[in-house]
């Protein structure tokens, strides 16, 4: 299928059936890559030049955020299975907040904290805190109760069928809810950067878009739909390794469509 799409946008751009105002042409997408784009709109970085620079000041807005955002969301999450004080006490205000979108919240950050790279870092960061939240609540809700019954008839401590049973039963459901929380760091970096911070992959697209330049906003996506992919594989790679034990992470594991005879 990807070769089949670009082998349909080389010939309706080259052959002239769409305006190169719409859509360019592929060459015209590596000569803005070859150049890096040797500006940024709005950079606060003096070293940040291009492509590169933005790059990687987008990767590590990722990284730290999710860094930060990573152990309240586990810790959280699993308070929740453990406690029904807990979940009576925060659970609801979190509920109240979850559905609201992110992005509402960022101009109210931006002017608590500036239109620094740190404010991104922290719209990023909680929506990493949400998202393993509620995966680490319906993970503990979904462990078989047989397990636990089993652990506590062998006169095991609550906490240690907790430690030893429970949290080793979620970790393939936490792989899949972490695997979510980054990608969703990929969109909520793009807009923190697009709508203010100056820096990053999404400053340098807002710059492009000022210019009209088509070209350069698409190879920007591709760098980001790129940098989304590699790191869920990574994550995909990490999440087999480590739940080989489990049916889900098992090499033979088929889905149930599959053991059903669907093709």
């Amino acid at each position: 299928m990807p070769v089949a799409v670009a082998a349909l946008w080389f010939a309706v751009t080259n052959l002239g059936w769409v305006d190169a105002a719409y859509l360019p042409t592929p060459q015209r997408l590596w000569e803005n890559l070859s150049t890096g784009f040797h500006y940024l709109a709005g950079s606060r970085v003096p070293f940040v030049e291009g492509i590169p620079g933005a790059t990687w000041v987008s990767l590590q807005m990722v990284l730290i955020s999710v860094a930060i955002g990573t152990p309240p969301g586990l810790v959280v999450g699993l308070l929740f299975g453990y406690s029904r004080l807990f979940r009576d006490l925060f659970e609801f205000s979190l509920d109240a907040i979850r559905p609201t979108p992110l992005i509402a919240l960022l101009p109210m950050l931006m002017l608590w904290f500036g239109t620094e790279m740190s404010t991104g870092v922290r719209l990023i960061s909680f929506g990493v805190f949400l998202i393993l939240t509620i995966a680490g609540t319906e993970a503990v809700r979904n462990v078989p109760h047989v397990y636990v019954r089993a652990a506590l008839t062998a006169g095991a401590s609550r906490f240690h069928v907790y430690r030893t049973v429970v949290i080793p039963a979620i970790v393939p459901h936490m792989m899949a809810g972490f695997r979510l929380a980054v990608v969703v760091s990929w969109g909520l970096v793009v807009a923190a950067e697009y709508m203010g911070t100056g820096v990053g992959l999404g400053a340098l697209m807002f710059g492009r878009v000022r210019y009209l330049d088509n070209a350069g906003i698409i190879v920007i996506v591709l760098i980001l739909a790129l940098l989304a992919v590699l790191s869920d594989f990574l994550l995909r790679a990490v999440a087999k390794r480590f739940t080989r034990w489990s049916s889900r992470g098992a090499a033979s594991a088929s889905m149930v469509g599959e053991m059903l005879g669907s093709r």
